[in-house]
């Protein structure tokens, strides 16, 4: 599920910079009714979707035709571990993430507290929860 606006350039070039309260988002989610979702969500609260994808390897693709300023980052993707792909696309990119989980257990949670998240939006997620977090995310990045 790898969709995309045509914007070109490497992982390590200058990430454009973060004018006014807007992000550029990487969805990273494998379930096709969470995806639309988020999709809704995130558009609606006024930021751009750069694209979507369901594996690590879609996400390293985006990341480097995009240059997404924030990753939107499932858990648990099928035939895969959403906290080792933030944790590449920050190493690699620089491109942090926030989580989105269904999980809460402390192993979990633990996991993704050492990957130094943006934040951490648990599903079923509202959009005044994703709200906060976007903008926080916002603001931590200018």
């Amino acid at each position: 599920m790898l969709k995309t606006d045509a914007q070109t350039g490497p992982c390590r070039s200058l990430r454009p910079s973060l004018s006014g309260r807007s992000l550029s988002v990487l969805l990273v989610e494998d379930e096709e009714a969470s995806a639309a979702a988020v999709c809704a969500a995130v558009d609606k609260l006024g930021h751009r979707l750069c694209g979507t994808a369901s594996s690590e390897a879609e996400a390293m693709a985006m990341v480097r035709q995009e240059r997404p300023d924030v990753a939107l980052m499932d858990v648990r993707l099928a035939g895969g571990d959403g906290i080792a792909v933030a944790r590449r696309l920050h190493n690699d990119c620089g491109i942090r993430s926030i989580f989105l989980s269904g999980y809460a257990d402390h192993g979990v949670m633990g996991r993704i507290t050492e990957s130094y998240p943006l934040g951490v939006v648990h599903k079923p997620f509202s959009a005044a929860q994703l709200k906060i977090v976007l903008d926080l995310a916002a603001r931590r990045l200018r």
